[in-house]
């Protein structure tokens, strides 16, 4: 036969031996966070263990099985730099550096005898570029103190895509896409032609 307990509900919930339910709720409590703190520690030296002893093996383990890495330099490739905004001076001794002279003695230096130095004795002589007059003549159309950036991405050795922005007195203008190719001639670069791209 069972029996109902009795027992007053208010004095139940004051735990056992009449303790005062805050007092067991912190003594329950503490021992959750003592166990939990133990099962943590426990796990620290498992791994302890774990990382010490492989340590151990691969340091007693002959010279050639021991792991080694191994690295292995990347392709290398050509990466676009973007845009040259210095305007620079350039020179002969590469395609690029004659591109660069070429722009310089144009917007820089305004001189269509200083670019026209810079052009290839095979060049086709009925274009525009070849003539000192028709490049005085374009120098003229662009305004004193117009700033330039460059882009040059080869295309092959002697095959370079232009892109030229011009920036003038009253903010960025004109920007341009060539097609120029050069030529090298008695150890100094040359440009053979320049084509709308």
């Amino acid at each position: 036969m069972t029996r109902k307990s009795t027992a007053n509900p208010i004095a139940s919930a004051t735990g056992p031996g009449g303790a005062p339910e805050s007092k067991v709720r912190t003594t329950h409590h503490f021992r959750r966070h003592a166990l939990a703190v133990a099962a943590g520690l426990a796990s620290l030296a498992a791994v302890c263990i774990v990382a010490f002893s492989d340590t151990d093996d691969d340091a007693s383990a002959p010279e050639s099985t021991r792991g080694t890495a191994v690295t292995t330099a990347p392709p290398t490739t050509f990466v676009a730099t973007g845009p040259d905004c210095s305007m620079p001076r350039g020179n002969q001794s590469s395609a690029t550096g004659v591109i660069a002279a070429f722009e310089h003695a144009y917007y820089v230096q305004r001189s269509g005898s200083a670019a026209h130095a810079l052009v290839s004795p095979h060049a086709p002589a009925g274009a525009p570029f070849t003539v000192v007059a028709n490049l005085d003549s374009g120098i003229a159309t662009v305004a004193e103190n117009t700033t330039y950036c460059l882009d040059i991405d080869p295309v092959d050795s002697n095959v370079h895509r232009l892109t030229l922005t011009e920036s003038g007195p009253d903010g960025p203008g004109v920007q341009y896409r060539q097609r120029i190719t050069t030529d090298e001639v008695d150890g100094h670069y040359v440009i053979t032609s320049i084509d709308q791209a």
